[in-house]
């Protein structure tokens, strides 16, 4: 969704999305809110896609794709334009653009992910996105007027190199969360080995869909990270 629309919280999608419902069992506890991961060990399975032409829901995308896991991507604009930098097989799709709310970057290039403030312009798949929450394994302040409790989506790198997909979202609703300005702090506390981490679109245009965990959009998702089932 457009980072420029307030989106309330919303019930729990029904079943004509495709998806089942989630299982707060498989959901772990963090405090007031509730998390999973999921984590890629082989870049070659990792794809992004843009899906701002004729839009389909993450249930079908994951099923046509061949998903053994689904994440969205970054933001898009009430023009249906991707917020930024978006590059998939090498081809830049929609260019940098300089915003102070998003000013981060997720690069794959080589078999290796980075998280930084400049993008990679050979890398394979990328995105602008933000804030960037974690960088050199500190917090960063987010100094932004947020006062909305979303549920939070993020890509993070650890220690070891390793990519992981994150979401946070609150008991009461799968579709609320924690404030934006306390993600960063939030996302090391669940994961000390993070170095880096970059905030993604949330609330209700995200999607988190794992063999374990199925929380499905409300509104479409711009674009989305599938990690092929061998």
């Amino acid at each position: 969704m457009s980072w420029l629309t307030v989106v309330n919280p919303v019930p729990s999608p029904s079943t004509s999305l495709g998806v089942i419902d989630p299982s707060p069992a498989v959901l772990q506890e963090f405090g007031e809110f509730r998390y999973s991961q999921a984590i890629v060990n082989d870049f070659s399975r990792l794809r992004l896609f843009s899906n701002l032409v004729e839009p389909k829901s993450a249930a079908e995308l994951a099923a046509a794709k061949n998903c053994e896991f689904l994440v969205n991507a970054g933001f898009y604009d009430i023009s249906n334009q991707h917020l930024g930098w978006f590059q998939v097989n090498g081809r830049e799709l929609s260019p940098k653009q300089n915003n102070r709310l998003f000013d981060g970057y997720l690069s794959i290039t080589s078999g290796a992910a980075e998280i930084g403030f400049a993008p990679r312009p050979a890398a394979d798949f990328g995105l602008q996105s933000g804030p960037v929450l974690v960088f050199d394994a500190n917090p960063l302040k987010l100094t932004i007027k947020d006062a909305q409790p979303r549920r939070r989506m993020a890509a993070a790198i650890t220690q070891d190199e390793q990519l992981i997909f994150l979401v946070i979202l609150s008991p009461q609703s799968d579709y609320s969360g924690p404030l934006l300005a306390d993600t960063p702090r939030i996302v090391l506390s669940i994961n000390q080995d993070i170095v880096a981490a970059i905030n993604l679109d949330g609330g209700s245009a995200s999607a988190f869909i794992t063999p374990e965990v199925n929380l499905p959009e409300y509104q479409p998702i711009g674009g989305y990270f599938c990690y092929t089932k061998l």
